[in-house]
C-alpha cells in the first residue's frame, strides 16, 4: 500500500514516560544503514518468541548517540514484552527509563522519521530544554489502509 507523501507539522509535547521493558538486540551502526540492517536484528526477537517469550508486537527501537562519533548510534532493536526475561541468543531485556520526555507523532511512511525527529529536537533548542542523549521510536500496530504510525520520544535531562 503506498500512502501520499505530505508535509507535516510536529506538536511536539511534554509527558511523563512510565519507563518500558522490551526485548532486543542491541547493536553499534552507521545511522544511514539503520534502514538496511534493522530487520535482521528484529528478526532475533521474533525468532525467540518461538522459546516462549511473551512479545506484544509493538516494535521499539532505542537510539542513543556514540560520543565523539556522529555518524554511529547505539541502537536496540526490539519488541515490548511484559516480564523479564534470561537472555534467549542475542535478545536482551530492555528497560527504557522512565522520565520527562519530549515527543511528537509521525503518521506515514517511515522516511518521514527523520523530521519527526529533528521537530522534536528544535523544540528541545527553542525551549529551555535538553535531550538526556536517549530517544526511541515506538512502531503502531498495522491497520489496513491506514497510513503507520510512530511516536516518537526524546529523554529530557
Amino acid at each position: 500500500m503506498a500512502w501520499n507523501a505530505t508535509v507535516m507539522s510536529y506538536i511536539v509535547t511534554t509527558q511523563l514516560w512510565p519507563g518500558r521493558l522490551i526485548a532486543a538486540v542491541q547493536v553499534r551502526i552507521v545511522r544511514s544503514q539503520i534502514p538496511v540492517e534493522f530487520m535482521r536484528h528484529l528478526d532475533q526477537v521474533y525468532a525467540a518468541k518461538a522459546t516462549g517469550l511473551a512479545l506484544d508486537g509493538q516494535n521499539v527501537f532505542v537510539y542513543s548517540g556514540v560520543t565523539g562519533q556522529p555518524d554511529l548510534l547505539d541502537c536496540a532493536f526490539g519488541v515490548g514484552v511484559a516480564a523479564r526475561f534470561e537472555p534467549i541468543g542475542n535478545v536482551r531485556p530492555i528497560e527504557i527509563p522512565s522520565g520527562e520526555v519530549a515527543t511528537t507523532t509521525h503518521i506515514g511512511p517511515y522516511s518521514g522519521l527523520p523530521a519527526a525527529n529533528q521537530a522534536v529536537k528544535e523544540w528541545c533548542a527553542r525551549n529551555p530544554r535538553k535531550s538526556g542523549g536517549l530517544s526511541w521510536e515506538v512502531y503502531g500496530h498495522w491497520r489496513e489502509g491506514e497510513p503507520p504510525r510512530t511516536d516518537v520520544y526524546y529523554l529530557l535531562s
